[in-house]
């Protein structure tokens, strides 16, 4: 089923955010927390989409997703020139054991969770793969790139929301 017929089911049906993977909004203006997969690099617990009054950078992505795969050498450049910015890589996917295989064949080495209900999709409006959408300090979205990104182009963007 592709993204958008499964969203078309998955808002009909009623879908809840709390499936296993998002644990949903819990109403806090913190958004959505994510069980992070427990995988080389994601050392599993739970994990916000944005700390507390702090920027974060979401990478929606899937293992399937040619464009992912380079997409990894760019996060992780970006990740070892910015170590402490809150950065999430989510999957729709439902099997933990293919996330686990992409995160350990492409060295992932930060938080990788499953949201396979769509809720940060759906929270985002992100509908094709691959997509970063980084927000501010206040949770406001202040950049979104849909396809590969360079680490120059991200960290360019994280540089003129946390300096």
């Amino acid at each position: 089923m592709n993204g958008s017929s499964r969203r078309a089911v998955l808002l009909a049906a009623g879908a809840a955010a709390t499936s296993p993977g998002c644990l949903g909004d819990d109403g806090s203006a913190d958004g959505l927390r994510f069980s992070a997969l427990d995988a080389a690099g994601s050392d599993g617990g739970t994990v916000p989409e944005r700390p507390p009054g702090e920027p974060a950078l979401l990478d929606f992505f899937a293992t399937w997703c040619p464009p992912c795969r380079p997409q990894m050498d760019e996060l992780a450049r970006v990740h070892e020139a910015r170590p402490s910015f809150h950065l999430v890589s989510i999957s729709w996917e439902d099997d933990p054991d293919a996330i686990r295989a992409f995160w350990r064949d492409h060295d992932g080495d930060w938080p990788v969770v499953r949201d396979p209900d769509l809720a940060a999709a759906e929270a985002h409006d992100v509908d094709r793969l691959p997509t970063k959408v980084l927000l501010d300090d206040d949770g406001d979205e202040r950049w979104r790139h849909v396809g590969l990104a360079t680490a120059e182009q991200i960290l360019e963007a994280i540089a003129a929301v946390s300096g």
